[in-house]
């Protein structure tokens, strides 16, 4: 019997030294293998998570997205969407009956499509005319807020006009020249019926709509100063989710103000806003801010920190708010309770987490990333995560990895700066040669992420 024990020790040991000479290291076509998982999204009754996972097609240089579920005990996983077209925003009905999303399928502009939960294809919901962006389901199910951006003039046998750009900003990042002059507006869309009704108007650009718990408001953001493109003052409104409905301003910092969240009871709305009311600040970051709907001045929640927070979410009783919190090459998760203004870490480490979504049972969902795997779906329950998705396991088990560990340096006057060291696998811990990537700081940061 020994002798079988032994002989099996060794050869689970042959077996793990051949796992690991079988790994190699990373080669630049490593990254179209690389997939992409975000956008979670909860049921509901809990018991379910919709979420996208993006993958990348090197012979046509493009990216396509599908639509995946995965039970929330983690056993089970399906794919929703298999189309050649991209299929993103995935969003639950609150009455949990459907799954929609957005998808371009068949060469049209990007509709709104819905998932029925008791099977069967796709039926497009929508034909908006022009540029559909966000969206967000009534409380009720019945109705759906969406971003649209003006359509488009696409007369046939129509020859293009040169650009005529008479804004103060001209060009931008990845768009190009800004000769564009059509508005992004909200419209509300009656699902049973049909329609839709305008909800917004004006020379300005609308976005991040949140409707109130009852359904019967809507919260944006959008700037309305004189010419927005000589500041970032944007705003937070609010406006009854009706036609004709005349919008009001909710905040009037000088800075930016967005990412509006109402509190479960409705009466108040969490949102970020900019340190200073300067515009276009170099080295600015957002602070969590609570504020009354009725009225009066924000409290400043995360003023003290002097870090960046960002994803403010609220509890499900409304007594804190979670948010994540960018410090010093990590990105953990935390929460501020509104009766003493006291934050609590709720989990850290040697990650980043980038996103988090409230569970029905109070938990979390959450994506998080470290050196050696890209972003996954995790449980967060008690100060624990449970991992759900493992989209990059056949990904990374191939790979020999970097090792990561943090170091800090003294800059010229005296600030002490840190860093991110990565040695090759296997790498001798002895003088090597280095490259210095310089990026980051001071309110931007290399992270302990893939």
């Amino acid at each position: 019997m020994k002798e079988i024990i032994v002989f099996f020790i060794i050869i689970c040991l042959q077996l793990a030294a051949f796992s690991q000479s079988a790994k190699r290291p990373l080669k630049p076509g490593d990254y179209y293998r690389l997939q992409s998982v975000g956008d979670p999204q909860i049921s509901p009754d809990g018991q379910w998570v919709a979420y996208t996972v993006s993958t990348i097609d090197s012979a046509k240089d493009r990216r396509n997205a599908d639509v995946w579920m995965m039970s929330w005990d983690g056993e089970q996983s399906v794919q929703l969407t298999n189309s050649p077209e991209n299929e993103t925003n995935p969003r639950w009905s609150p009455d949990g009956k459907y799954i929609s999303f957005t998808a371009s399928r068949s060469g049209g502009s990007s509709q709104i499509w819905l998932l029925d939960r008791r099977g069967g294809e796709a039926i497009k919901l929508t034909d908006i005319k022009g540029e559909l962006g966000e969206y967000a389901w009534s409380p009720d199910s019945k109705r759906m807020v969406m971003v649209v951006k003006d359509p488009l003039d696409t007369a046939k046998n129509k020859p293009p006009k040169p650009y005529v750009i008479t804004k103060y900003k001209f060009k931008q990042d990845v768009s190009g020249y800004q000769h564009d002059d059509r508005r992004s507006h909200l419209y509300l869309f009656d699902v049973k019926e049909k329609k839709l009704d305008t909800l917004t108007k004006g020379d300005f650009n609308e976005s991040n709509p949140q409707w109130s718990p009852d359904g019967s408001r809507i919260a944006f953001v959008s700037n309305h100063t004189e010419d927005p493109d000589k500041n970032s003052n944007t705003d937070i409104w609010i406006i009854d989710a009706q036609k004709n409905a005349k919008e009001k301003q909710f905040t009037k910092w000088a800075g930016y103000d967005n990412s509006p969240r109402w509190s479960p009871d409705g009466k108040s709305i969490a949102y970020l806003r900019s340190t200073a009311s300067d515009h276009f600040l170099m080295y600015d970051q957002p602070v969590l801010c609570v504020a009354s709907v009725e009225g009066g001045e924000p409290r400043l929640l995360s003023r003290p920190l002097d870090r960046p927070v960002a994803n403010p979410r609220w509890s499900k009783d409304g007594q804190t708010l979670a948010i994540l919190v960018s410090d010093d090459c990590q990105r953990y998760v935390a929460s501020y309770s509104l009766a003493d203004g006291q934050i609590t870490k709720l989990i850290g480490g040697d990650k980043s987490f980038n996103s988090l979504e409230l569970h029905p049972s109070g938990t979390w969902i959450t994506s998080m990333t470290d050196p050696t795997l890209p972003s996954e779906l995790y449980a967060l329950e008690n100060g624990n995560l449970r991992r759900l998705t493992k989209v990059h396991n056949a990904f990374v088990d191939s790979l020999s990895l970097a090792s990561v560990e943090k170091f800090s340096s003294k800059s010229k006057d005296g600030t002490m700066i840190s860093g991110l060291l990565f040695r090759p696998p296997g790498a001798p811990k002895e003088k090597l040669p280095l490259i210095l990537y310089i990026h980051g700081g001071p309110v931007a940061q290399d992270e302990f992420s893939f």
